[in-house]
């Protein structure tokens, strides 16, 4: 009778037999500080041999005579069932769905894809904790998961495919995203490394996890499929956004922050996060972002480091903006928080030469705005983050701002209603009232002295914002004397004909479009298809989907005063689509108002490198500049006189056959 022995980091009970601790994964029968071994070819060949003959035991499938080779796949590519197991002439017809991977042969991918895949270990005062991570270059670098490092800025414990231990530092990390890098210098010049995909997965796509498989006793990298992307959900106090489901691969205790590959590349497509009792698996996609952020801390590491700080003092984060994902932004996929992620892009490399780190928030409130203050106060509260935060919808921010009023924060308030934010008690809140409302003057100038109209025509969505645009608009064209025709509420269900025939019936020369969302652009789109050919006024919220609409269907002069709340970076792709060359320097109000506050953050840290500012201290360097940038000091119109000294609009012509930009 064998008596169990136990782990001697996590203790848990292991079998005298194991390699590996089933329950941390820390190895068993490789000495702490062992040398490393570089493995050559001959003893590489043996490894994958023995290592095919330990998973077909694990399996129960015999592998071995399965493997083939062909172009553009692994080396050892899954074995063709048939081949595996011939079928003799009492053989049953195969029904098994070749979706379930469970029931297929299962692959061993060659050593060189399970050699950088490392064990993460860190102790402290907040207790152990073990995770996975893999070495993606040469430079010692590796990737895991922020919740396996998260707090424990002092020394990282990594163990080697070998079995030897190094010791590293964290070199970056975003709680948001939940990814974070790890820079190992003993690590340098690994001969095995993953690579990061750019390709984003679908769901039935095969994917190999580094987990466990049904019905057995060890952790590999075992076959699986995405049954799902873009997943929300909430796992143990964080929320995500953007997860890719699989299932066939068990996640184990210690499985987080290893890799999911893509089977025909052997390229990282995701960072396994969790699993559910269900089987299912979760891992945060490789998207462009999360490898902007590798490069980046790749780049520029974080100031920390084995003897960097005292236990738990994390390096302060920057948060960018809490962003709702319901209603029309969540449904076009907007990911960029009015212009506060473009500022953040622009100056992540001093906040980071002054030890801040930046994120972006994002969660699905699902309609309902109570949601943004919770879920802001669990991010605001979490460790080390003092920064900016913005919300897309009025709603959202005043929740934001009842839930995080005491918690030290700046908020940027990108919305219509930010006077109700200053009536809260927020002293640096962005005004960005007066200056709409001077915007709206300017839209009514612009009418007159570039278009020259006689008459122009009020078309509203019937919301309150599109009212108080109007009313403004309404204002400053009766002193300039330029009449309005009259106005249309549009229904959310638009009528083509009956919009067209009502509009037509004013005669108007122009048309004012105070509207917002998807019932305005489809009463543009349904204008234009019914042949109303009138040039259009663009009202404070006009988004890149409606340019879209209108240019899709021919509409010959778009006229924009402003624009706001939508996606710098989709933007600046439209223009330089349309136009034929790059575009730059377009800002928004929420781009200016979060430069001028991290242009604070940074001078405040080059003063105090590492330190966080206080409330007054922020402001107090906020009120000290030389004010907002861009359209927020430029728009200058002043109803009384008709003045309109700096207001800068967009205007779109029509010119053989495509959109010219003039100014």
């Amino acid at each position: 009778m064998q008596h169990s022995s136990r782990c001697p980091y996590c203790g848990a009970a292991v079998s005298p037999s194991a390699n590996y601790c089933d329950s941390c994964g820390t190895p068993l029968k490789a000495q702490p500080n062992a040398p490393a071994r570089r493995r050559g070819r001959t003893t590489g060949r043996v490894a994958v041999w023995v290592l095919a003959l330990v998973l077909a035991a694990f399996f129960g499938t015999g592998v071995l005579g399965g493997f083939r080779a062909h172009a553009g796949r692994w080396p050892w590519s899954p074995p063709d069932p048939a081949a595996a197991s011939p079928a003799g002439p009492d053989s049953a017809p195969d029904e098994t769905d070749p979706g379930e991977p469970e029931d297929r042969p299962p692959a061993v991918p060659p050593e060189r894809l399970l050699r950088p895949i490392v064990t993460i270990q860190v102790r402290g005062a907040q207790g152990s904790r073990v995770g996975t991570g893999f070495l993606i270059d040469t430079g010692g670098h590796i990737v895991t998961n922020a919740h396996v490092v998260d707090g424990y800025r002092e020394c990282v414990t990594v163990i080697d495919d070998n079995g030897t231990t190094h010791q590293g530092s964290v070199a970056g990390l975003d709680r948001n995203r939940d990814v974070a890098l790890i820079t190992v210098p003993t690590l340098a010049r690994w001969p095995d490394v993953l690579s990061l995909s750019d390709r984003s997965v679908a769901a039935g796509d095969a994917v190999y996890a580094w987990g466990r498989a049904k019905g057995s006793a060890g952790k590999a990298a075992v076959p699986a499929v995405v049954t799902e992307t873009g997943h929300s959900r909430r796992i143990e106090g964080r929320y995500y956004a953007d997860l890719i489901v699989f299932r066939g691969a068990e996640v184990t205790h210690g499985s987080s922050g290893s890799p999911l590959l893509d089977p025909d590349t052997g390229e990282v497509v995701g960072i396994i996060t969790a699993g559910a009792d269900n089987g299912l698996g979760f891992a945060v996609p490789v998207a462009e972002a999360v490898e902007r952020l590798i490069q980046r801390w790749v780049a520029q590491p974080a100031p920390s480091g084995c003897a960097a700080a005292p236990e738990g003092d994390a390096t302060p984060l920057v948060l960018a903006a809490v962003v709702p994902l319901s209603g029309a932004h969540g449904a076009w996929g907007l990911d960029l928080a009015n212009g506060v992620e473009l500022a953040l892009r622009d100056m992540e490399a001093d906040l980071l030469r002054v030890g801040y780190q930046v994120s972006l928030a994002r969660y699905d409130d699902q309609g309902r705005p109570e949601e943004a203050a919770a879920h802001a106060q669990s991010v605001a509260y979490d460790q080390g983050v003092i920064g900016v935060v913005g919300s897309f919808t009025g709603e959202a921010t005043l929740a934001l701002a009842e839930g995080l009023r005491d918690s030290g924060l700046v908020l940027v308030a990108p919305t219509a209603r930010s006077e109700d934010l200053v009536q809260e008690g927020w002293p640096h809140v962005n005004r960005l009232v007066a200056h709409r409302a001077r915007l709206e003057s300017a839209a009514a100038a612009f009418a007159k002295a570039r278009l020259g109209v006689r008459s122009v025509l009020l078309l509203l969505d019937g919301s309150e914002e599109a009212e108080r645009r109007a009313a403004t608009f309404s204002t400053a064209a009766e002193i300039m004397g330029l009449p309005i025709a009259g106005r249309i509420v549009v229904p959310a269900e638009v009528s083509g004909s009956a919009l067209a025939a009502a509009v037509r019936a004013y005669a108007p020369e122009a048309v004012f479009y105070a509207g917002s969302g998807q019932t305005g652009f489809a009463a543009v789109k349904a204008l234009r298809e019914a042949g109303v050919d009138l040039p259009v006024v663009g009202g404070v919220e006009l988004y890149n989907p409606a340019f879209e609409t209108m240019a899709g269907t021919g509409w010959r002069n778009i006229y924009f005063t402003h624009f706001t709340q939508g996606n710098d970076a989709r933007f600046m792709r439209h223009f330089e689509a349309i136009l034929g060359k790059p575009t730059r320097g377009y800002g928004m109000f929420g781009y200016d108002a979060a430069r001028v506050i991290l242009e604070a953050l940074v001078s405040y840290g080059e003063e105090h490198p590492g330190q966080v500012p206080d409330r007054v201290e922020l402001a107090a360097r906020v009120r000290a500049t030389r004010g907002l940038k861009g359209w927020s000091t430029q728009v200058s119109f002043d109803p009384a006189t008709g003045e309109n000294q700096a207001a800068r609009v967009y205007f779109f012509e029509w010119v053989d056959g495509r959109y010219e930009l003039q100014h």
